[in-house]
């Protein structure tokens, strides 16, 4: 699938307000100037999730047919240059293990690692899907059977990750 946007998503992770008019050069809630291609290659299209270590933003990837992708951002605000150290490793450690792991149907194809405008990014695959989290809260418990169900989709891709000695948490 490919979106048609006319807005610039501010990449500045505390940035309240991320969605920018095209035809800004600074972000209209923060300041931070815009980039309108990440790595000349990734438009940031919106902000989807965040995590302890950095923010997740869907994008389309211009080198590849306006591709959906993701592009996790590593915006980590440590104590110390030990623990951002730390964080930095684990990143990297994620974009290599996620490029021995792409194989499977069932893991995303890293697309790119990268460094732009002082944070540390990868892209990968955009899988369709709906969060787990979401489906419950649509459709309530669920039966023995999904859980089955899910489990049975789940438990072959773990035993993938496992199987080369990687350790999903």
């Amino acid at each position: 699938p490919m979106l048609t946007r006319s807005t610039l998503c501010c990449l500045n992770p505390d940035c309240l307000s991320p969605i920018n008019p095209d035809s800004h050069i600074h972000c209209q809630s923060c300041g931070v100037p815009l980039v309108s291609l990440l790595y000349n290659r990734f438009k940031i299209v919106k902000p989807i999730g965040r995590g302890g270590f950095g923010k997740t933003y869907l994008a389309e990837d211009v080198d590849n047919l306006n591709s959906l992708c993701v592009v996790k951002q590593l915006a980590y605000q440590g104590q110390g240059s030990w623990a951002t150290k730390k964080a930095i490793e684990l990143f990297e450690l994620e974009a290599k293990q996620l490029s021995l792991l792409s194989e499977n149907p069932q893991i995303p194809t890293l697309l790119a690692y990268f460094q732009d405008s002082g944070y540390l990014y990868l892209a990968q695959q955009f899988i369709e899907g709906e969060d787990l989290l979401k489906q419950l809260a649509r459709q309530g418990q669920f039966s023995e059977v999904q859980i089955q169900q899910l489990l049975l989709e789940l438990l072959p891709v773990l035993q993938f990750i496992h199987d080369r000695e990687v350790i999903h948490r």
